[in-house]
């Protein structure tokens, strides 16, 4: 896994444009004059076979030629042609010299996937920028073996193919593509990527899990989060807020996924303990065994860093081991992922706090050369109401630590929760589970603005419990030192504050009393600094937070680094599985003596993805056990989606970023030529002219004459797209099928000047090739089907060209091509005519 990523850093630089060396730079003989100017290299804007042709005799001149192409490979449209007429020779067999001939060429300097930027100077003397998009794959290294297109799990359409077939984002235009290198097709950085606080591959994981590779997929989860299982069950999943599949109908179920993978490689017995760089011995202290200061460790064991967790509780895990009921985080799936944690080298002591008798300075001292703080905020804020020290008042999270650890506890009758996040729901739910006869929350504003998470409050009220809105304390009270009641007030909110919420205030008069045995305030949390000891100089906030560097994570004392709760407060776990191993590269960086801060924001690219045209479909829902059932039962409550669902659902994925970003190709690449990393350049050449030559660019029929149905109905194709049809190296092998079924057509028509000879477009000039173009298509067509039919409808038929008038006569006598003329969106007649 660390290979992996290992093999991606070491491209990270960004390279200039290089020509290939002395031998490839201005021949001696480049030297002439246009109007008395020194002409020095010349530009051939444009792959094809005119750039192709511009470009040798160019250099055969003595010029040093450099080809400009838009896409990844020269060959222009004339790779894409099956065969040429009047001979009806092998188009690909006729240009593959020319390929050859140009990568060969001392003088010519190709530079593919490229766009003129802009154009300055005058005759003789230009200054030309190009934009050269990355390939992310550097094609000095490339053999182009195909291994990446192999595992790539991403099927995109294939444009060469004119979208008849599907390709990988790993691709290589054609086979014979010059330069005969492979790229990846990148749109930017998909969404739930960048919106997750790890920014976990989502995209990658789910490109996988739709192949079936599951393993990889959580091999993949682990590059940025060690706790799979544990996300895909209690991760608040912001990355499904941004997906973009929610503009169309429903967000992908991201975190179900993610727990399904996660669930189908520990029933298969397939994980496989992480492969740990050279060990540094080095050792490194971890002050918390929560979500963030076991990441940390994870990743600084990977490292090759020696790290001991120190744990107060006598159990791993922090808030995911007693904070988190097993209804919702089986102990088996958390217990688990521990194991998996300490097979990476991390050593674990539980009932080991620090404070006065082993201080942050101690540990310095005993040989641990950076020490990271993340002891989460385990102390429950008091609510200030009189009668909360009564017996029979329990804080929520302490009430939680006391079930996941086996602690007695004296459940109520009818038990009172206050507030309104997700340690309130655990509560009461947990509380009914434990046989209280009566349980509900109270909360001071509306479900609106309840920060619990959506499904946390439906799945409450499924099982029959009160949630009673806008309604705050005022004092608990008591009998003979017991809880007997609480004296709540009822509130009201206010316009929207600064930051948009609405602030709750109490109602006059509107006191009322309600009978309780119990009380369990959940109104948040905060880090219990009192094991700082007095040696001890960190800083801290006057929230009990401590101060640390926002990006290094790094605090006021040397070597000591702070992160997840403890800096930022109540959050959740995955943005404390972000934290820990932010400051596992920034230890890393502190003991290599390295910058920490340098490249550390993320570079992402935002990405616009077409909606046009996706189908509608239902997210799929995971099997739940019911009310009934799960309300007196620690049992989990949400089941693993079925193979056939998850399936079902990955299909539902946009893949917005082209590339899923899944790395396979990276671990598959022996060559090591595979870059995520590259970025765009911009270079400026110095030219003497620049020769234009970019060929065409088909239009859309759909556009200019809707009538005929292109795009509409799939069995109408341009002229290119048979073409691919007839081509033996073309989605379907040679052979003339529908695209519709895939069956062999029997009537065949064709017809000529679409957007041509058209007033009605605005198109009246000829394009002078179309008659001749059509009568070769239906030409092929015949040799490659006999039983095909063809009709070319025309307006008249113009042979501009030695042989083809010949080669028209040809058509009709020798292979029974029908010609009709007339266009049949324009002639009536036709329409009458049965024989069509």
């Amino acid at each position: 896994m660390v290979d992996k990523k290992s093999q991606i850093k070491k491209h990270t630089e960004n390279k200039q444009f290089e020509s290939n060396g002395p031998s490839r730079g201005e021949n001696s003989n480049a030297s002439n004059n246009v109007n008395g100017n020194k002409v020095g290299a010349v530009m051939v804007v444009g792959g094809g076979i005119a750039g192709m042709q511009s470009a040798l005799d160019l250099a055969e001149s003595g010029f040093k030629v450099y080809i400009v192409e838009e896409t990844t490979s020269i060959g222009g449209r004339m790779s894409q042609l099956d065969k040429t007429f009047p001979t009806n020779d092998c188009s690909m067999c006729m240009i593959s010299p020319k390929l050859i001939e140009v990568d060969k060429h001392l003088n010519i300097e190709i530079i593919t996937n490229a766009q003129i930027q802009s154009v300055d100077g005058m005759e003789g003397d230009f200054k030309v920028k190009v934009l050269k998009r990355p390939r992310f794959i550097d094609m000095n290294k490339c053999s182009s073996c195909g291994d990446c297109v192999e595992v790539c799990p991403v099927q995109l359409p294939n444009e060469f193919e004119q979208g008849l077939a599907m390709r990988k984002a790993a691709y290589k235009r054609y086979p014979q593509a010059i330069p005969s290198a492979n790229a990846i097709t990148k749109r930017g950085t998909a969404p739930c990527k960048v919106t997750c606080p790890a920014h976990i591959s989502v995209q990658g994981y789910v490109a996988l899990i739709a192949e079936g590779k599951y393993k990889e997929a959580i091999d993949l989860i682990r590059e940025e989060a060690p706790f799979p299982g544990v996300l895909g069950r209690v991760c608040t999943h912001p990355c499904e807020s941004n997906c973009t599949r929610g503009e169309v109908d429903e967000s992908l179920s991201i975190c179900r996924l993610k727990r399904f993978a996660a669930d189908q490689v520990m029933a298969a017995g397939v994980d496989s303990p992480p492969e740990p760089m050279e060990l540094k011995n080095i050792k490194v202290a971890i002050i918390g065994s929560g979500p963030a200061g076991l990441s940390a460790a994870y990743y600084l064991a990977l490292m090759g860093y020696q790290p001991t967790v120190f744990e107060a509780l006598p159990v791993a895990g922090g808030m995911m081991a007693v904070g988190i009921p097993s209804y919702r985080l089986p102990k088996k799936v958390l217990e688990a992922e521990i194991d998996y944690v300490e097979s990476a080298g991390v050593e674990i002591k539980t009932n080991t706090p620090i404070g006065d008798s082993l201080s942050l300075k101690d540990l310095a001292g005993q040989g641990y050369k950076a020490t990271f703080v993340a002891i989460g905020a385990h102390k429950n804020n008091p609510m200030g109401v009189e009668g909360e020290n009564l017996k029979g008042v329990i804080a929520g999270v302490d009430f939680l630590r006391d079930v996941s650890l086996g602690n007695p506890v004296n459940i109520g009758e009818k038990v009172a929760v206050i507030g309104g996040g997700n340690v309130a729901i655990d509560a009461v739910r947990t509380a009914m589970r434990l046989g209280a006869k009566e349980v509900f929350i109270l909360y001071r504003r509306s479900r609106d603005e309840m920060p619990a998470s959506l499904e946390e409050i439906e799945e409450t009220e499924e099982e029959g419990i009160e949630i009673r809105y806008l309604v705050a304390p005022n004092k608990i009270i008591s009998d003979n030192g017991k809880v007997s009641g609480i004296e709540c007030i009822k509130m009201e909110l206010t316009e929207p504050d600064e930051s948009g919420r609405r602030r709750p205030v109490p109602i006059k008069g509107s006191e009322f009393i309600l009978d309780v045995d119990m009380v369990i305030p959940a109104i948040g949390q905060s880090p219990d600094i009192a094991f700082l000891s007095s040696k001890d100089e960190l800083k801290v906030t006057k929230r009990s937070t401590i101060e640390a560097d926002s990006v290094t994570l790094e605090t006021n004392m040397a070597g000591v680094f702070a992160g997840g709760d403890v800096v930022t407060g109540p959050a959740t776990v995955i943005e404390a599985i972000a934290a820990g191993k932010k400051a596992a590269i920034s230890i890393d960086r502190y003991l290599q003596g390295q910058d920490l801060h340098a490249g550390r924001e993320p570079d992402f690219t935002e990405v616009e993805v077409p909606l046009q045209g996706i189908v509608k479909a239902a997210r799929r829902i995971p099997p739940m056990i019911s009310p009934k059932e799960r309300k007196t039962s620690f049992k989990e409550v949400t089941l693993a989606f079925s193979e056939e669902q998850a399936k079902a659902e990955t299909e539902r994925c946009l893949s917005c970023g082209l590339c899923s970003e899944c790395y396979q190709c990276v671990a598959a690449c022996q060559a090591h030529a595979i870059d995520h990393n590259m970025k765009e350049e911009v270079i400026e050449l110095s030219v003497g002219s620049l020769v234009l030559a970019p060929g065409f660019k088909p239009i859309d029929p759909s556009l200019i004459k809707g009538e005929f149905g292109y795009g509409r109905m799939p069995n109408v194709v341009t002229s290119m797209e048979f073409e691919r049809i007839l081509s033996a190296s073309g989605p379907f092998q040679g052979q003339v099928l529908r695209p519709s079924d895939s069956k062999h057509p029997v009537k065949v028509a064709w017809i000529q000047c679409v957007g041509s000879r058209d007033e009605t477009c605005g198109r009246e000039y000829c394009s002078s090739v179309c008659c001749m173009y059509a009568t070769k298509e239906a030409i092929i067509a015949r040799e490659h089907d006999e039983h095909i039919k063809p009709t070319i409808f025309y307006n008249d038929i113009r042979a501009f060209g030695k042989g083809f008038e010949r080669y028209y006569e040809s058509a009709k006598g020798k292979f029974g091509i029908r010609y009709i003329k007339g266009i049949p969106s324009t002639v009536k007649e036709l329409q009458q005519n049965k024989n069509l």
